[in-house]
């Protein structure tokens, strides 16, 4: 099950994730579904689509010209405050700063 749930959110990031939903889909319900989710992967279900949305956006800023808000948005972000704080705490920089560090695209 948690396996088939980490697929999912990895082809479904971007869009508006409801775990509740989720947990219905796979026929769980939403306690055991988080239980059994952090046992199996170490991370809470939002915690791995957090993680999965700043991967993608990680990819972005490395390899595109995309304005940061343009990478937000299809990492899944509609917000900038939280986009920031959340790429912030999974890899130590800004988006802003990651881009400036890490960009092959850039430097040509």
């Amino acid at each position: 099950m948690v396996r088939n749930v980490q697929l999912y959110i990895e082809e479904n990031y971007a869009d508006k994730v409801s775990f509740s939903s989720v947990s219905k889909k796979f026929a769980v319900g939403r306690r055991n579904f988080d239980r059994r989710f952090i046992k199996a992967t170490g991370n809470t279900p939002v915690e791995y689509l957090q993680r999965v949305r700043v991967e993608s956006a990680k990819k972005l800023l490395e390899s595109t010209q995309k304005q940061i808000i343009e990478v937000m948005y299809e990492a899944g972000y509609s917000d900038v405050k939280a986009f920031r704080e959340v790429f912030r705490k999974v890899t130590g920089l800004t988006p802003l700063d990651y881009k400036n560090k890490y960009n092959r695209v850039a430097a040509f």
